[in-house]
């Protein structure tokens, strides 16, 4: 039996993680870790995922970092956040549980139906 209930599952990370093991040229152009996740994200045909750098706020009990700049430093806490039922939401983070070794996964399960969608 299939499992149909909507999970939310948020992925947390520095802003300025990387994608580890890449060509020289992917670490050079396109190796941050919430972009690359958002794609593989899209090809496994997650509902909704959205990535949210935070204002201010800080990961692993290190100094907070504030976001008052355009390019936000590279310790400022972001967050991609996945939206679908839990077997696919399952699957992802099995698939990409190597990229997530530097993440902190926080799952969260509604108690309550949606009344509207």
């Amino acid at each position: 039996m299939e499992n149909k209930s909507t999970v939310i599952v948020r992925i947390y990370f520095e802003y300025g993680a990387s994608v580890k093991d890449q060509s020289f040229w992917k670490r050079l152009w396109n190796n941050s870790l919430g972009e690359f996740l958002l794609k593989k994200a899209r090809e496994s045909n997650i509902e909704q995922a959205n990535i949210f750098i935070a204002k201010s706020g800080y990961l692993n009990y290190k100094n907070i970092s504030y976001n008052i700049s355009e390019l936000p430093a590279l310790k400022n806490p972001a967050c991609l956040e996945l939206i679908d039922n839990e077997n696919k939401i399952n699957q992802f983070l099995k698939l990409n549980k190597d990229l997530l070794k530097q993440a902190k996964i926080i799952l969260v399960q509604p108690s309550s139906e949606i009344l509207f969608t």
